[in-house]
């Protein structure tokens, strides 16, 4: 008996959301294994590859070849026993977004900027021996963290 493989890249659902003055999309984030189509350009951004590159490799895990894992995706103002709080972050195609980028010595810091919301989205990007770990910090409303492990 064929089972069909797993697909790890899914649409997710669009939230408007109010933050401070500002209405913004996000997209919900889903809590490990599988990725949001809104992570992608994230992963891009910080990993320094091309967007339809990683869609690939993430889509070829389902043949086993493990690009990106992402670990946990987790909401700090939530109660993690009691209740799981969706994950939401900024969509990157459906706001006015900039941002900056600051380097150190074995790692650099992706702030994004969201229409005037200014450093809504940090993402921390370090370099291990064997892989890249990828940190996106969202700050209030809705906090959150999102850990990733590439092996690029």
């Amino acid at each position: 008996m064929a089972t069909l493989p797993v697909e790890y890249l899914r649409t997710t659902r669009l939230f408007r959301e109010k933050a401070g003055d500002v209405e913004i999309i996000s997209f919900e984030v889903p809590t490990h294994k599988y990725f949001s189509r809104g992570e992608v350009p994230y992963l891009a951004t910080a990993l320094d590859v091309d967007l339809r590159k990683l869609e690939n490799m993430i889509s070829d895990m389902k043949y086993g070849r493990v690009a990106v894992e992402k670990l946990w995706a987790y909401r700090l103002d939530g109660d993690m026993i009691r209740e799981s709080k969706k994950v939401l972050l900024p969509d990157l195609a459906s706001n006015p977004v900039d941002g900056e980028v600051e380097e150190y010595e074995d790692f650099k810091v992706l702030k994004i900027h969201v229409g005037s919301l200014r450093e809504l989205v940090r993402i921390y990007v370090r370099q291990r021996p064997s892989f890249k770990e990828v940190v996106v910090y969202r700050r209030p409303p809705h906090p959150a963290l999102v850990r990733y492990v590439a092996y690029l």
